[in-house]
């Protein structure tokens, strides 16, 4: 009879998380995830900047977890307000 392992693996921490990206003046792009504090990046181009993002978030999050810190909840409105002066 043959033996079947069972592999355990850690559960997937999955979410939506608001980001916000500026274009730079000298060039590149800037993105920041406000509920994350002090979780930004700085890239070349739009696409780079998501995958950094994307890579600082997870590295944020794994970091969490492994202090057993909860998840924080995105709770953020994004908005546009029209200003006349």
């Amino acid at each position: 009879m043959r033996k079947v392992r069972v592999r355990r693996t850690k559960p997937r921490i999955e979410g939506r998380f608001t980001v916000v990206i500026e274009a730079c003046e000298e060039g590149g792009y800037f993105a920041e995830c406000p509920v994350l504090a002090g979780c930004h990046v700085e890239a070349e181009t739009y696409e780079s900047v998501l995958t950094e993002m994307r890579a600082a978030i997870r590295a944020y999050l794994a970091d969490l977890v492994a202090a057993g810190e909860p998840i924080p909840k995105a709770e953020i409105t994004v908005t546009s307000l029209n200003v006349a002066v």
